[in-house]
């Protein structure tokens, strides 16, 4: 053989093992970000990939062998579960982007991403073409027909395009309903609904593997009315459509996608949704599946939600009286401390003081201390007459420290005269600014 066809195969074969592709990202305003964390999704969790510090806005990844194709999640701050978006990664192109905080991810490079975008932003700008035409005086029927037709042209092209690619998952889950023949806007959104989930398949793991399930499902729940029902039935109902779609699936996909459209309603501060979404489904689950830290957390979430009852204790272990059986003001400052917290020694008294200028029937202060042992507590219960105090021994392994979900000290709730949850402050703070509104 040819000594230089040797040499050339030499010099080729590192090249070829080591060869690799590149996830690029342009961030601004570059100040705003400091680090960048990629994982890998997949139907029921993600995998930790790769991390990386943003340089003047700037964020590489290398993706090597390892980095098998699929859907990537990218993390720019935190909360992670909150600043993140997805991408398609083919395997075999780098990808190149442009972020911002108003107009989200451009991509400049990956025909995956790029075609999505394309597609996405076509169907777009011909619903808001429809709706136009919709919202005449006087209805232009061929003027609708045409954009149907338009749409319906425009998802043969794209899926045609997308034939091989990973991308075409995402066309097909996002094709909307197409009329055959001009429908009245009131048929046309009939239709619409029911036809919702026509194309969307809650079985396909790579749509399982990104955040398209969860986005059209809460879409569907928060803007889908159904005639006869009041807001919340409206939303419960809504919710019930979504889980029999899940029915299908992995049990091991239901939980994990139950569970972030769980935690989704509570970051949006719709405890009703989220607490309906645990009882009827997700703590059965649970259950069944002997996740005991997802059942004990949502059980401790729904305990505590504001209108409930809060978690009955003794207060005083002579007398054997509880906090249900408080009768002496119309609400109660509810406070979790301990006398060896640095943090509770500071606040403690700032309580005391403003104890002292709140009317006592309106207002009355339970303080619990979670101690080791009496001594240290009853030192400092002295410095707070104003008080109802109570201690709990065990400290962190009393029944009410599960109870109450704590896991700092101090921890404040404020219950109405019934020793229902009123509000629960994320701090001192907190607390003088809800009680100077009152």
């Amino acid at each position: 053989m040819n000594s230089k066809f040797i040499f050339y195969l030499l010099v080729m074969i590192p090249s070829l093992i080591i060869s690799q592709n590149t996830l690029k990202a342009n961030f601004t305003p570059e100040e705003d970000f400091t680090w960048g964390i990629l994982y890998k999704n997949s139907p029921t969790g993600k995998k930790y990939v790769a991390q990386s510090k943003f340089v003047e806005g700037n964020l590489v990844f290398e993706l090597n062998e390892k980095a098998t194709k699929g859907i990537y999640k990218l993390v720019y701050a935190v909360p992670q579960n909150e600043y993140n978006f997805d991408l398609i990664y083919n395997g075999k192109e780098d990808v190149e982007l442009t972020f911002s905080l108003n107009n989200g991810a451009t991509f400049i490079k990956s025909s995956e991403n790029i075609l999505l975008f394309s597609y996405l932003n076509e169907l777009t700008f011909l619903g808001k073409l429809l709706e136009v035409e919709y919202k005449k005086d006087k209805i232009n029927r061929k003027a609708i027909t045409t954009i149907f037709d338009r749409q319906r042209e425009l998802q043969i092209i794209y899926e045609e395009k997308s034939n091989d690619m990973l991308v075409k998952h995402f066309i097909k889950a996002n094709k909307p309903y197409i009329p055959i023949k001009y429908e009245s806007i009131s048929n046309y959104l009939k239709n619409q609904t029911s036809n919702y989930f026509e194309n969307i398949d809650f079985s396909d793991e790579i749509l399982q593997s990104s955040s398209l399930l969860l986005d059209k499902s809460l879409a569907y729940i928060s803007s889908v009315v159904n005639k006869g029902f009041i807001k919340q039935k409206n939303y419960n109902y809504n919710i019930d459509k979504v889980v029999a779609k899940t029915k299908i699936t992995n049990p091991d996909f239901q939980k994990v996608f139950l569970a972030k459209m769980w935690e989704k309603f509570v970051s949006y501060n719709q405890i009703k949704s989220a607490n309906y979404l645990a009882e009827k489904y997700l703590i059965p689950l649970a259950n069944q599946q002997n996740d005991k830290n997802l059942a004990l957390k949502l059980n401790q979430f729904k305990n505590l939600s504001i209108g409930n009852s809060a978690p009955d204790f003794i207060l005083d272990e002579s007398s054997q009286k509880k906090l249900s059986a408080l009768d002496v003001a119309e609400n109660y400052i509810l406070v979790f401390w301990s006398s060896g917290c640095s943090h509770c020694l500071k606040e403690l008294p700032q309580l005391h003081s403003l104890s002292d200028k709140l009317n006592s029937t309106k207002y009355k202060v339970v303080a619990v201390g979670l101690e080791e042992n009496y001594t240290n507590w009853s030192n400092e219960v002295k410095k707070f007459p104003n008080f109802i105090n109570a201690i709990k021994l065990q400290k962190w392994n009393n029944k009410v420290v599960k109870d109450y979900a704590l896991t700092s000290t101090p921890t404040y709730f404020v219950l109405d005269q019934d020793k229902k949850f009123k509000f629960k402050p994320e701090g001192l703070k907190d607390l003088k600014t809800y009680l100077n509104k009152e």
